[in-house]
C-alpha cells in the first residue's frame, strides 16, 4: 500500500505541476529553435521567420521535414502516415540510456522478451521482433538476416543521434519486407552538426550490481562541400541484477550472466551529391536463460553486423534528382562457437554467416510545385552459410543457400487546396517464395488549426533465411497485413498542439514458429508455418507542450484483440482482449523544465497497465499470471555551461518489479529488468575553430 500511495502521489504531483508550468511561462518570449531544427525547415518557412519574427517551439518541430513516410520532405502533418519525431533535445534531457528508454515513451511501442536473452519490440500490442519492424541506422537496415530480428538494450549509442523519425505503422510499400508494422529511422550527427569532437562517458550503478558503463567518441566537419563523421561506441552493462526463474522453478542470479557489450563505429563521408556510409556494428552479449531452461553457466550470444553504402544523388535539373545506390551487409548473428558442458547440451553451436548485396535506382521528380513522383527499382542477392563448428545443415541438404529479390515501387503526391493525395505501391518478386504486391493511400487536409489523415496501406513481412530453412511444409509464404487509419490533430495554440488516431491491423498467413505437441513419427514437427490470421485494434493519443519553459509530453495508447482473429500461441488465455506480454493500456508523461539557463529538469513517467505471461505455478507447472499494473518513473537533471554537460538521474525511482514477458506461448518465463539505477554523465565538446 505504501508503494501504491508512492505511485500516486508522484502521478498527482507531476499532472499538477506540468500546468503551473506552462501558465508561470505564458507570457515568456520564445526562444529561437536550434540549429538542428533550423536546418530542417525550408527556405519558405525561414523567410516567414525572417518576415513574422521566431515561430513557436513547438511550431518548429511540427513543420521540421522528415522523409521517413515519404521519401519526400514532409512536416509531420503532412506526412502520409502516423508519424512520430523525436529530437536530440528530448534524447538528452531525458537521460535515456538505450533506445528502450527512448522509444518506451511513444504511444504504441513496446518491448518483450524472445529467447536467450533478448529484449526486441512490440507494436500496437502485436509482437514485431522478427522483420516486422524495420530498424534502420543512417538509412542502414539493422535487422539481420537470419531471422529478420532486432536487438535492445544498450546496443546502439543515443548520445550519438540527432533525431528518430518512427512510422506507427505500415511502411512496406517503400521499404519492402521488414517494415510491416513500423518502421524506425536514426539519424545519426553528421560532419556539420559535430563540427569538432564530442565525448560522453556515462555510468549507471544499481544497489546490487553495475548497471553499464559506456564511452562514446565523435568527431566531424564540414569544409565547403565536404563533410566526414566518424563516431565509436563501446561499452559494457548487465540486463538486471535480479533473480530469473525458468517455468519449472530453477534460478539464478542475472548479475553477470545476462551482459550487453556494444562496439560501434559508424563512418559517414559525403562530397557534394556522393556519399558513403560505413557501419561495423560488435554486439556481445551473454546468456544463461537459453529457450527458457536455465544452463549452468552462461554463453555467449553474439551479434556482428558489417555494412556499406555508396550512393549519388545525381541532379540533372532543378526538378528531377536520380539516385543510384550500392550496398553490402555481412552478418553474423546469434553467433556461438564454443564448446558448451555436457550438462548444457541443450545451448547449441550457431556459425552462420548471411550477405546480402543490394543496387537501386531512384527517381525523384517535382513535375509542378504540386505533384511529386517518386519511383525506383531495386534487387537483392541474400547468401547464408554454414560454417564449422556449426555441425547442420540447411534443409537443402547443403551448408549454403541463396535466392534473389527484385523489386520496383512508385509513389505519386498530390498537394491541393482540397487535400493532399498519396497513392504508392511496390511490387516485389523472390526466387523463392514468389511474389508480393502492396498498395497504399492516404488523404491529408489541413483546415486552419485542424489537420486530418486517413490511411489505406498494405503491408508484407519477407520470410527470413531461417523462416525458409526452418519451413515445416517447405512452402513458406510472406504474410500480408491491411491496416486502416485516421488521424485527427489539432493546434490548441502555438504552443501546444494534440492528435488522435485509431487503427485497425489484419495480417493474414502470419509466419508464427510453431511446436506440434502430437509429433508425427514422419516429417517435421517444429519450426516455421503460415497460421490464418492476427489482428489489433485501438486507439492513440498524443498532448504536446513545448515553449521557452520546457516542453510536456502526454500520450496514451490502447489496443484490444477483440472482433479480431488471433493466433492461439499469442492470445492472453481467459482474455479474449488482449495478446500476451503487452498492455492493452499504456499511459506516457515526461516534462522537462529549464529551471534556469543551464539547468533542465526531466521527469518521465510510464503506467504500463495488466499483462498477462506464463510464470513458474509450483510442482514443475507453469500457469498464466496476470501481472499488476506498473508505474516506471525516472528523473534526469543536466546542467550545461560553455563545452561541457553534467547530467545525473534515477532511473526505476520506485524500485518497480518490471519484468519482460515472452508474448507467445514460448516456454519461456519473464524476464527481470533492472532494479532502481542512479546514472551520471559527462559530455565535452571541443568545436574546430572557423
Amino acid at each position: 500500500m505504501k508503494q501504491l500511495l508512492l505511485h500516486v502521489n508522484a502521478l498527482i504531483f507531476l499532472f499538477l505541476a506540468s500546468p503551473l508550468l506552462v501558465c508561470a511561462q505564458q507570457d515568456s518570449a520564445a526562444i529561437p529553435p536550434d540549429s538542428a531544427t533550423m536546418a530542417n525547415m525550408s527556405l519558405e518557412q525561414l523567410l516567414k521567420l525572417k518576415e513574422s519574427g521566431i515561430s513557436s517551439q513547438l511550431e518548429s518541430v511540427l513543420n521540421s521535414k522528415m522523409d521517413v513516410a515519404s521519401k519526400k520532405a514532409l512536416s509531420l502533418r503532412k506526412s502520409p502516415s502516423v508519424v512520430t519525431l523525436i529530437t536530440k533535445e528530448e534524447i538528452e534531457k531525458s537521460g535515456a540510456r538505450d533506445l528502450i528508454d527512448v522509444l518506451r515513451l511513444v504511444p504504441g511501442i513496446d518491448f518483450a522478451v524472445d529467447v536467450q536473452g533478448n529484449v526486441s519490440i512490440g507494436m500496437r500490442g502485436n509482437w514485431a521482433e522478427e522483420g516486422k519492424v524495420l530498424l534502420l541506422l543512417d538509412g542502414q537496415e539493422m535487422n539481420e538476416l537470419m531471422y529478420s530480428s532486432q536487438q535492445f538494450g544498450n546496443h546502439f549509442d543515443v548520445s550519438q543521434i540527432k533525431r528518430i523519425e518512427i512510422i506507427r505503422g505500415p511502411g512496406s510499400a517503400i521499404y519492402g519486407g521488414f517494415a510491416e508494422y513500423g518502421v524506425i529511422s536514426i539519424i545519426t550527427k553528421d560532419g556539420e552538426d559535430l563540427k569538432g569532437v564530442s565525448a560522453t562517458a556515462s555510468y549507471g550503478q544499481s544497489a546490487r550490481a553495475l548497471g553499464y558503463r559506456d564511452v562514446s567518441l565523435s568527431i566531424g566537419n564540414k569544409m565547403k562541400d565536404f563533410s566526414y563523421s566518424v563516431a565509436g561506441f563501446f561499452g559494457q552493462a548487465n540486463r538486471s541484477d535480479n533473480i530469473y526463474t525458468d517455468l519449472a522453478g530453477n534460478s539464478y542470479s542475472m548479475i553477470g550472466n545476462s551482459s550487453l557489450d556494444p562496439f560501434n563505429i559508424n563512418i559517414g563521408i559525403k562530397f557534394k551529391g556522393l556519399s558513403f556510409r560505413g557501419i561495423y556494428d560488435n554486439f556481445q552479449t551473454t546468456t544463461r536463460d537459453n529457450y527458457g531452461t536455465p544452463t549452468s553457466q552462461a554463453y555467449p550470444n553474439n551479434f556482428l553486423s558489417e555494412l556499406a553504402e555508396l550512393k549519388y544523388d545525381i541532379k540533372l535539373n532543378d526538378k528531377i534528382t536520380l539516385t543510384p545506390l550500392v550496398s553490402y551487409k555481412n552478418q553474423k548473428p546469434w553467433n556461438y562457437t564454443g564448446t558448451a558442458l555436457p550438462q548444457d547440451s541443450a545451448y547449441t553451436l550457431y556459425n552462420r554467416t548471411a550477405t546480402q548485396y543490394r543496387g537501386s535506382l531512384t527517381i525523384l521528380y517535382d513535375i509542378t510545385n504540386r505533384i511529386n513522383v517518386v519511383a525506383g527499382t531495386e534487387v537483392y542477392q541474400n547468401n547464408a552459410i554454414i560454417s564449422l563448428p556449426d555441425p547442420q545443415l540447411f534443409s537443402n541438404g547443403t551448408n549454403t543457400m541463396h535466392y534473389t529479390n527484385s523489386a520496383a515501387f512508385a509513389q505519386v503526391l498530390f498537394r491541393y487546396h482540397i487535400a493532399s493525395l498519396t497513392l504508392g505501391a511496390r511490387y516485389d518478386n523472390n526466387s523463392v517464395y514468389g511474389s508480393s504486391f502492396v498498395p497504399r493511400l492516404g488523404i491529408m487536409k489541413k483546415i486552419e488549426t485542424w489537420n486530418f489523415k486517413f490511411l489505406y496501406s498494405n503491408s508484407f513481412r519477407a520470410p527470413g533465411i531461417e523462416n525458409i530453412n526452418l519451413s515445416i511444409d517447405g512452402n513458406i509464404k510472406p504474410e500480408y497485413t491491411r491496416v486502416i487509419e485516421f488521424e485527427v490533430g489539432k493546434e490548441i495554440t502555438p504552443n501546444m498542439f494534440c492528435t488522435v488516431n485509431v487503427f485497425d491491423i489484419t495480417t493474414k498467413n502470419p509466419i508464427i514458429y510453431y511446436v506440434d505437441t502430437v509429433a508425427s513419427s514422419t516429417g517435421n514437427y517444429e519450426g516455421y508455418k503460415n497460421f490464418p490470421e492476427q489482428g489489433t485494434r485501438g486507439a492513440e493519443f498524443d498532448y504536446r507542450i513545448k515553449d521557452s519553459w520546457g516542453y510536456l509530453d502526454l500520450n496514451y495508447a490502447y489496443y484490444t484483440t477483440a472482433g479480431k482473429t488471433v493466433v492461439p500461441a499469442y492470445q492472453a488465455p481467459g482474455d479474449n482482449s488482449m495478446t500476451l506480454g503487452f498492455a492493452a493500456n499504456k499511459l506516457n508523461f515526461s516534462v522537462s523544465y529549464n529551471a534556469t539557463q543551464n539547468l533542465s529538469i526531466t521527469p518521465t513517467v510510464s503506467w504500463i497497465g495488466q499483462r498477462y505471461g506464463y510464470v513458474y505455478y509450483g510442482m514443475g507447472l507453469p500457469y498464466v499470471k496476470e501481472f499488476s499494473p506498473t508505474t516506471l518513473a525516472n528523473i534526469f537533471i543536466q546542467y550545461h555551461k560553455g563545452n561541457l554537460k553534467a547530467g545525473i538521474g534515477c532511473y526505476n525511482m520506485f524500485n518497480a518489479d518490471y519484468e519482460f514477458i515472452q508474448p507467445y506461448n514460448g516456454s519461456h518465463a519473464p524476464l527481470p529488468s533492472m532494479s532502481r539505477e542512479y546514472e551520471i554523465r559527462l559530455t565535452y565538446t571541443l568545436n574546430f575553430k572557423r
